[in-house]
């Protein structure tokens, strides 16, 4: 019995490696999608303020016209 705790004991570096070999690329992808994520609502907050800021001049323009 002591022989094969002693064997899982200096196993468990090497599960620690698994398990951390597994759970790695999963945080690498949740730190990557939220930053994906924030951009992607600045790029969109952007763009609203830009085809505001179009639209208002058009409608400015097309007022002096008329």
């Amino acid at each position: 019995m002591f022989v094969v705790w002693s064997e899982l004991a200096s196993d468990v570096g090497g599960i620690v490696l698994f398990v951390v070999w597994l759970v790695l690329p999963v945080i690498y992808l949740v730190v990557l999608g939220r930053r994906y994520v924030r951009q992607s609502a600045e790029s969109a907050q952007t763009a609203i303020w830009a085809r505001e800021e179009v639209r208002q001049i058009h409608e400015e323009a097309e007022g002096r016209h008329s």
